[in-house]
């Protein structure tokens, strides 16, 4: 069965407004914590210019690609495993990284060890954008 998100559904539209412009001049983002894959398959059918690849624990793994499946969606590339605190991450070449509803349920080192994987991830002139549960923002740039 297909994984649904509520919450996704529900912030998505407003999420979108704030990262399109953002990302408007990017080629490939990472999403940290795909979950159901719901914002992937959303963005990437809205920002055909991107290349989005979803990633998260390997128990998420099989929701992410019933999504991905179903959309068919040619720009989303299908789960790569990440865990926060592996070392090293998962080789990708992104301008970008997003994060949405991840910060506030990890343990603190698990959130350092994120910021840690970000930087050392993006390059100069890369953006990660955070969404938290107040509908905060967060942008770094590298």
């Amino acid at each position: 069965m297909k994984p649904y998100s509520e919450a996704c559904e529900r912030n998505r539209d407003p999420i979108f407004a704030v990262i399109q412009p953002l990302l408007a001049g990017r080629r490939a983002v990472l999403e940290i914590g795909s979950g159901t894959g719901q914002h992937a398959v959303y963005f990437a059918e809205k920002m055909p210019h991107l290349i989005w690849h979803t990633s998260d624990r390997e128990v998420h793994h099989a929701g992410i690609r019933l999504w991905l499946d179903e959309a068919a969606v040619e720009n989303v590339c299908p789960p790569v495993l990440l865990d926060v605190t592996q070392t090293p991450w998962p080789a990708v070449t992104v301008e970008a990284v997003y994060s949405a509803n991840t910060s506030h349920i990890m343990h603190w080192p698990e959130v350092v060890a994120m910021f840690a994987g970000v930087s050392r991830l993006l390059p100069a002139g890369g953006i990660f954008l955070l969404y938290g549960p107040n509908g905060a923002y967060l942008s770094f740039f590298g």
